[in-house]
């Protein structure tokens, strides 16, 4: 079930908010993000790692500044040769990112070596989905504490979202199965909105492209689907949706401080 503690931080924190007005941002908003496709389709998440330590905090932006190169392909470049060739933590006999990219507990080591040395906090991964009698508007809460916790920590949260689509099952009836995931950027939480299907807004970075956009995470009306998230600006593996197939992109995991 979900935690007493978990749920009562989060609904004290977004009273906070609320009442304060706070609207919480990337600490920095205004230098070049990272573009996946100068090197690789499958580097969205060391892009979006990199995106958001360039707009976090003076101390985070050193890290990207440090990194051998000047052009933000040659920073990316190395990180991928440097940090996500090493041993997958999760993946015996895999390095870190490959064609088939980057998972959640890898990228966030990716993270941390990068930091390693800077007397900067540790990052987490941290899976987004609802705990075993978790409610919608409590994980809602959750995430949105975490995330603007993130920013305030001064590193924007990379954001992992997956494309999930509703599918003939090999032992008969029909699924849910995931077809895509996608690593984002977020640089500006929006407030909690209530009613029948509460959300919040935000802004993010896009690593396909380098792409900035407004999108929302709303309690998802489908049961036990956690968090659904709307992203105008990005088609998250839409290109793989057969003609007439129900599909959904839902929040699935974070890499925060």
């Amino acid at each position: 079930m979900c935690t007493p503690l978990r749920r009562l931080s989060s609904l004290i924190f977004l009273l906070a908010a609320s009442c304060a007005g706070l609207l919480p941002v990337a600490p920095t908003n205004n230098r070049p993000a990272f573009n996946q496709l100068a090197v690789s389709g499958n580097a969205c998440g060391p892009a979006a790692l990199l995106t958001a330590f360039r707009f976090g905090d003076r101390k985070t932006q050193a890290v990207v500044d440090a990194l051998p190169g000047i052009s933000n392909k040659e920073k990316l470049s190395h990180t991928l040769t440097a940090y996500g060739q090493r041993p997958s933590a999760e993946l015996a006999g895999r390095t870190r990112w490959s064609k088939a990219g980057v998972n959640l507990p890898d990228l966030a080591a990716m993270a941390n070596d990068l930091t390693a040395g800077s007397g900067l906090p540790a990052v987490q991964g941290e899976v987004l989905q609802p705990a075993p009698g978790e409610t919608g508007p409590h994980l809602l809460a959750h995430c949105h504490d975490r995330f603007a916790a993130s920013l305030r920590n001064g590193l924007p949260p990379v954001v992992s979202v997956r494309r999930q689509v509703l599918r003939k099952a090999p032992q008969g009836g029909e699924a849910w199965i995931t077809i895509d995931s996608h690593f984002i950027t977020l640089t500006r939480l929006e407030a909690v909105t209530g009613g029948e299907s509460p959300s919040f807004g935000f802004d993010y970075i896009d690593p396909w492209g380098a792409r900035r956009g407004s999108g929302t995470f709303r309690v998802s009306p489908v049961p036990g689907m956690g968090l659904e998230a709307n992203l105008p600006a990005s088609p998250v593996g839409k290109r793989l949706v057969h003609p007439g197939e129900e599909t959904v992109v839902n929040l699935s995991a974070a890499v925060v401080r």
